[in-house]
């Protein structure tokens, strides 16, 4: 799983064993240590009937719905979208990874990953405006 986010916006990019995992109930998980007994996690499984998002700690947990899993699972879908309805309305992405349009320079030491095919006309639209419609959780 590969995560960005920003001061607005939490965005996780899944690949198609990840999704497999997710289709089974299975979490899946990542990590990143920044010294011994410090860092911080991200936990996305699927659980419940509304997506919610919550910290425990230093892990930061995703139960998505099984309906947003079905939206998710939809061959051509490309991510499901959210923003959370608080003061600072922040917004979180659960997306398919796709191959990377931008070559990388070798100095970056990124792994190869496994990515989703991408849609006939995804690389027109990269240049275009943001994808999809947030969906609202949370009061």
């Amino acid at each position: 799983m590969k995560i960005r986010w920003t001061e607005e916006s939490l965005r996780l990019r899944i690949t198609p064993v990840e999704l497999e995992r997710l289709e089974q109930r299975l979490p899946i998980e990542t990590a990143l240590t920044l010294a011994p007994g410090g860092g911080w996690r991200v936990e996305l499984s699927v659980a419940g009937t509304a997506t919610e998002l919550s910290q425990v700690g230093n892990m930061l947990r995703i139960a998505l719905s099984d309906a947003d899993l079905t939206r998710l699972s939809a061959p051509d879908s490309e991510g499901v979208y959210f923003h959370m309805e608080r003061a600072d309305g922040v917004r979180f992405y659960i997306e398919k990874d796709f191959p990377c349009a931008h070559p990388r320079g070798v100095e970056t030491l990124e792994p190869q990953t496994q990515t989703f095919a991408a849609p006939g006309d995804f690389e027109e639209r990269k240049t275009g405006s943001a994808a999809g419609t947030d969906k609202p959780i949370g009061k």
